[in-house]
């Protein structure tokens, strides 16, 4: 494809524009030449306009079958090449350190080529051109609902409209509620009158939004939940019911049927919460089921999602160079901002803390929905006699034993087991809704009973429809029979006798293995436990430092995000965020030296710890230690709370030890914090959680069936490029690479990490998920080096969050190590695999299984070292450990045996050779099977 392009001295065909820039000569291959018109509307052929195409190579496609052709073969022949990536969309900026390239003009941020508008791109959504704002939300959210549901395939049609409805509301949500909120910081920042209103409400069409001033009062509690008082205009009790109700008659459909929160956005910025809903349920013309959705697909199959990032409020006004003295007439002001900003949050610290002190305790009542689901399914499990279906510890491939190979069954086989000892919930402990009203009452009559069954029958069909009635009596579970006091109680006692110590167990097991605040929070609100709960939880995990490190680090997050977020609502003018905000990180994060003279920096340190005793212990009931604050890892602390109050940094070496490490430069901007309900596929997620069961009970073949048919399913529902759709790559990819087809499993892997890495960031949780996996693929298909490269990243993001005293962390120690033994650096491997062993140990306990798959993979890199004697002490320690915990007849326990059995012969050998002086034995364990 030898085409010729140059700069064209022609003159126009046609009278130039103003929109035109230059011409360009091109000679096909085919030896054909042509002139091409470069314009600020993309390309066109001279004198032929009406054929613009944004870009040159689709218009010279358009015109030339030869080019069109050559170039096709070309992409083929680079797809070919590099199987295992796809043509990339491209990297958006959205995380809180921004693109380096905006350090150097803070003022403008020059946007990355996907998001310039310049060039075709945006910031994703649907909406920004106002095009959707008067349509019938109302009207449509009702039709959702009466929408035919019985069976998958209409509920997989079901799902797709209400995909695609819910996506474009939470869109054209936040562009409304950002823009109001702009423009009421706008209105403040023209206007002198300090008296001006603290809210503003606005109609548009079917949507109402609602923005109030922020308080700056740290100890107030912040209802800032899509379903809470604050959005359904409901009190705690009556907040407390519904949930409940919800959660205990759940069904496929219970997002989708709630349309008071399917229909609500919140949305938090620069000191202001705006509150977004579809206008309530009004009586239809027409019967619901009548009528249709009309609605469009999203463009580019989704992989344009909302990058709420680039809704971001700059913090700094353009500047042009300036001159030395007006240099130093700003260093000089920027001085006095610190001082008057300084003096501003130890203000809002004094005045929260002395509110909070005066604060009495009160026990919350509130119920999340997710918990009654649980528990009906906790009653469930219990009435059919089964454990708890969890061992899906087993099946993840973050784990160090994925990548130690196939035929060593051990190191395939090797996956955290749930604890017994820890996992056993005790039967005496849980809750028994079926005890009926007569077993006290001996002389209460059959009369009198049936009576009382009528009356609580009555009292379920006015707090429920008859299909939700219908659902919960025929759940076998007899929670009809009680009240709906009865069943708060009961629900309470459930969560903590039952719910918590669950919770805790799996992470004992490992089943759950949260990195940092988002997924210990995601794991917790699945099971309808509250974040209140978090000093309960480090209660129960003292032998489990690792999770009480992330709690503790999660509750320091939440008391400093209700200082800064504070500090933000006390601000008046704008030009003076940055300054306030990078005072307040300094003295939320800042290091004072025994030698700093200031008294305010030691004054205000002291009144931050104060904060912090007392936040924790009315918060979250749990006692704040001085020692606590020596652990604290700061930047993982300052990466939660820039996601949690919305801020982009300047990537810099902050120097966190010291006691001013912000500048106010370091503070670009502030992006606004949206929270809305979750919609996308009951169904197919289902399958999901069917996959990992039949992957941990080694049932490939029913992995791999449930697996295809949930990605299926959540591409036609949430499209190709959706979180959820990527969850159901990687999930399948785990079940390939364990079937053997490493290549699928890898192709597989890299479509989930593109579409993390896109719609999440470079350090959202599951992207690192996603570079660890796929290092573990890329090492099985023996491309060591670039394994390396991404276990690397994958290792460098869990120091950022989760630190090196981390389960997962000495899990990919492991890899690591085993990538560095596949490249002959067996020495280097064995420091790391003592690294993991030290932290399992540290961590889990040295009966811990994780600990027995340090053990092994130890004992294989000793041996290639042929230092077998020493292989047979840690295959020993393996075995002893897979016998206690798993039993003679686990096949790991059988596969262990089968290593312990050939590092005794290989020993035997050593010594024989050694005493016969004949050559020795053929170390290679790659030879075995272990490393093909």
């Amino acid at each position: 494809m030898n085409n010729d392009i140059r700069r064209s001295n022609r003159p126009f065909l046609e009278d130039k524009t103003e929109d035109d820039f230059f011409q360009i000569d091109v000679r096909f291959c085919s030896g054909k030449p042509t002139t091409i018109v470069a314009s600020r509307m993309g390309f066109y052929p001279a004198g032929k306009r009406p054929l613009v195409s944004h870009t040159m190579v689709g218009l010279l496609q358009q015109i030339s079958r030869v080019f069109d052709a050559a170039y096709k073969a070309l992409m083929k022949a680079f797809t070919d090449h590099n199987k295992f990536g796809n043509l990339p969309y491209g990297f958006r900026a959205n995380t809180w350190v921004v693109p380096p390239v905006v350090s150097d003009n803070p003022s403008v941020f020059p946007p990355l080529p996907m998001e310039d508008e310049t060039w075709g791109g945006s910031g994703g959504g649907q909406g920004r051109d106002g095009s959707h704002e008067n349509r019938q939300w109302a009207r449509d959210f009702a039709i959702l609902a009466a929408m035919p549901c019985q069976t998958a395939e209409e509920r997989q049609i079901r799902d797709r409209k209400a995909f695609l409805l819910h996506s474009l509301f939470v869109d054209v949500s936040v562009f409304k509620a950002v823009s109001a909120i702009k423009n009421l910081v706008d209105i403040k920042q023209s206007s002198s009158n300090s008296s001006l209103p603290t809210s503003y409400e606005e109609r548009i069409g079917d949507l109402t939004i609602t923005v109030t001033r922020d308080v700056s009062d740290a100890s107030l509690k912040l209802d800032c939940k899509n379903d809470g008082n604050r959005v359904l205009g409901l009190s705690e009790e009556e907040l407390a019911q519904r949930n409940l109700l919800k959660g205990i008659t759940a069904d496929e459909s219970a997002t989708v049927h709630d349309t008071p929160t399917l229909g609500a956005v919140l949305v938090k910025h620069c000191g202001y919460t705006a509150v977004v809903k579809a206008s309530a349920d009004r009586d239809l013309e027409e019967s619901p089921n009548s009528l249709e959705i009309d609605i469009e697909e999203q463009p580019e199959g989704g992989a344009n999602a909302l990058n709420i990032n680039s809704l971001r409020m700059l913090l700094h006004k353009s500047s042009s160079p300036q001159s030395s003295n007006a240099i130093q007439r700003i260093q000089g002001t920027d001085i006095e901002y610190s001082r008057s900003t300084q003096s501003l949050v130890r203000k809002v610290l004094e005045e929260s803390l002395l509110k909070l002190n005066e604060e009495t305790t009160r026990h919350s009542k509130s119920i999340r929905w997710e918990l009654g689901a649980c528990w009906v399914q906790h009653i469930q499990n219990q009435a059919t006699g089964k454990t708890e279906p969890k061992k899906a510890e087993e099946g993840k491939v973050e784990q160090a034993v994925k990548g130690l190979g196939k035929q060593g069954g051990l190191l395939k086989e090797l996956k955290k087991k749930i604890d017994n000892k820890m996992s056993k919930v005790e039967v005496g402990k849980d809750i028994s809704p079926c005890n009926s009203d007569n077993i006290n009452k001996p002389e209460a009559t059959k009369q009198e009973l049936e009576r009382q069954d009528e009356e609580k029958e009555t009292i379920w069909r006015k707090l429920l429809s008859d299909a939700a009635y219908t659902r919960l009596k025929e759940s076998k579970t007899d929670l009809h029979l009680k009240s709906p006091d009865e069943l708060i109680e009961m629900a309470h006692k459930y969560y903590v006798d039952t719910a918590l110590p669950k919770l805790v167990a799996d992470f004992g097991s490992l089943e759950l293995s949260p990195v940092d605040g988002r997924t210990l929070t995601d794991f917790m609100h699945t099971r309808g436990l509250q974040m209140s709960s978090l000093g309960r939880v480090v209660e129960l995990a003292d032998k489990l430092p690792h999770v009480q490190s992330l709690c503790i680090h999660e509750m320091v997050v939440r008391a400093y995000k209700h200082i800064l977020q504070a500090v933000v609502a006390a601000v008046d003018n704008v030009s003076e965020l940055a300054s306030s905000i990078a005072s307040c990180l300094n003295i939320l994060l800042g290091t004072p030296s025994s030698e700093t003279s200031d008294d305010d920096i030691i004054t205000s340190y002291e009144l931050k710890w104060r904060w912090v005793e007392n936040f924790l212990l009315k918060r979250f009931g749990w006692q704040w230690k001085d020692e606590n604050g020596q652990d604290l890892r700061k930047f993982a602390i300052l990466r939660g709370l820039c996601h949690k109050v919305g801020l982009e940094l300047v990537p810099r070496d902050y120097d966190i030890d010291s006691s001013c490490p912000f500048r106010k430069t370091d503070i670009v901007s502030m992006v606004p914090i949206y929270k809305h309900v979750a919609c996308s596929s009951a169904d197919g997620r289902t399958l999901l959680e069917s996959s990992k069961t039949s992957l941990d009970k080694g049932k490939l073949e029913d992995a791999v069936n449930y697996g295809t048919k949930a990605l299926s399913k959540l591409v036609s529902v949430c499209g190709p490029y959706h979180r959820m759709t990527a969850g159901a790559y990687s999930l399948l990819a785990v079940v390939l690479y364990h079937t053997g087809d490493f290549n699928q499993a890898t192709i597989y892997q890299q479509k989930a990490l593109d579409i993390n890495e896109r719609e999440l960031g470079l350090d959202h949780p599951d992207t690192m998920k996603s570079y660890g996996d796929l290092a573990v693929f890329y090492y099985r298909l023996q491309h060591t080096e670039l394994a390396l490269k991404y276990v690397n990243r994958a290792l460098y993001l869990l120091h950022l969050t989760c630190g090196p005293s981390h389960p997962n962390t000495a899990a990919t120690y492991i890899n690591v190590a085993m990538m560095e033994e596949g490249l002959g650096n067996v020495h280097v491997a064995l420091r790391y695999l003592h690294e993991a062993l030290k932290c399992n140990k540290r961590l889990l306990g040295a009966d811990h299984i994780q600990t027995a798959a340090s053990y092994h993979a130890i004992a294989i890199a000793l041996s290639l070292m042929e230092a077998y004697s020493l292989s047979v002490q840690h295959e020993q320690t393996t075995l002893q450990i897979l016998q206690a915990k798993l039993g003679a007849e686990d096949l790991r326990t059988q596969d262990a045996a089968a290593w312990l059995e050939y590092f005794e012969s290989k020993a035997l050998e050593q010594q024989e050779a050694a005493r016969n002086g004949t050559p020795k034995p053929d170390a290679s364990i790659s030879s075995k099977g272990h490393l093909r």
